[in-house]
C-alpha cells in the first residue's frame, strides 16, 4: 500500500493500522515527535541551569540603613557595595544602578548584607527625599552678591562663611569658616526689588536652601539672624577647606596667618 499521494479514510487508516507496515510508520511517527519534545525541553533545561548559574551584580547593604532615609543620601554615602551573586540566588527585583535609588526612600529599615530591592523603597515627596537621618534642610536669606545669586545652583557644593560683629565695649566684625561641602538644595534666585535702594544689589534679596547636618543647623541660624553669610562655590575636584579660622581686623591688616579654630570640615 502507498502511502504518497494518496488520501485516507478513517476506515483506510484502520486498514493501515491493521498492517505490520502501517504500525511501524505510525510508531516512527510517535517516536519522531516524542524525540523532538525531548530535545526541546533538554536545551529549555540547560539554559535554565546556565542562566541560574551566570553571575550577576546587584547592591548589598554595606550597613543598616535606616527607614525614610533618600536613596540619593544611599547613592552619595555609598550606603551598598556591588556584590557579584549568581543568578539563582538574586531576589526579585534586585537594583544594580544607582540611577533606581533616584527620587525614593527607604520604605522599611535595610540590613547590612541584604540585597537592595525596588520593594524597599518608595517615592520621596519633597526636599525629605534628598535628607540623611542625620540631615536637615535649612533655608537661609541672602544678597545677590553673598548668596552668588544666579551664579550657585541647586546641586553644587559651598562653603558658608558667617560674618558676625563682636561686643566687648566696641563693635568689631569678624569673619569664619562656618561649614564647608556643603549641598544646595534650593539656589538663590534673583527677585526684583522695590523702593528706596532698589538699585543696590545687598537689597535684592532671596533664600538658598542648605543640606546640613542636625549638629550645624543650630550655629547657621544664629549666623543668619545676627550676622551676614556668605556661600562660597566649590570646584567638583575641591580640596579640604581645612581648619576653621576667624579672619578680623587685625588679623587682615597685619597679614598674620588667621586664627585657627575647631571646626568646619
Amino acid at each position: 500500500m502507498e502511502l504518497t499521494g494518496n488520501k485516507y479514510g478513517s476506515s483506510d487508516w484502520r486498514k493501515l493500522l491493521t498492517t505490520r507496515r502501517g504500525t511501524l510508520l505510525v510508531a516512527g511517527a510517535c517516536a519522531l515527535v516524542a524525540a523532538a519534545i525531548l530535545i526541546f525541553a533538554m536545551q529549555r533545561f540547560r539554559h535554565n541551569v546556565a542562566a541560574e548559574g551566570n553571575p550577576e551584580t546587584v547592591f548589598v547593604a554595606s550597613g543598616l540603613i535606616q527607614k525614610g532615609t533618600s536613596g540619593n543620601a544611599i547613592a552619595s554615602g555609598q550606603l551598598f557595595k556591588p556584590t557579584t551573586i549568581v543568578a539563582k540566588q538574586i531576589s526579585a527585583g534586585a537594583i544594580a544602578d544607582a540611577s533606581q535609588l533616584r527620587g525614593k526612600v527607604a520604605a522599611r529599615d535595610i540590613y547590612p548584607g541584604q540585597q537592595l530591592t525596588a520593594a524597599e523603597f518608595t517615592p520621596s515627596g519633597g526636599l525629605a527625599g534628598e535628607l540623611g537621618p542625620d540631615q536637615r534642610a535649612m533655608s537661609i536669606t541672602v544678597d545677590s552678591a553673598r548668596g552668588m545669586v544666579g551664579q550657585v545652583q541647586a546641586g553644587d557644593r559651598v562653603d558658608v562663611y558667617a560674618d558676625i560683629e563682636t561686643g566687648n565695649g566696641r563693635s568689631q566684625s569678624v569673619v569664619r569658616l562656618l561649614m564647608s561641602d556643603v549641598l544646595v538644595l534650593k539656589a538663590p534666585t534673583s527677585t526684583t526689588a522695590v523702593g528706596l535702594g532698589a538699585s543696590n544689589p545687598q537689597n535684592q534679596q532671596s533664600n538658598a536652601t542648605l543640606r546640613v547636618s542636625n549638629s550645624q543647623a543650630g550655629p547657621l541660624a544664629f549666623a543668619a539672624d545676627n550676622g551676614k553669610v556668605w556661600l562660597v562655590l566649590r570646584p567638583a575636584n575641591a580640596s579640604s577647606s581645612g581648619a576653621s579660622s576667624i579672619v578680623g581686623v587685625q588679623s587682615l591688616l597685619s597679614g598674620n596667618t588667621p586664627t585657627t579654630t575647631e571646626g568646619g570640615r
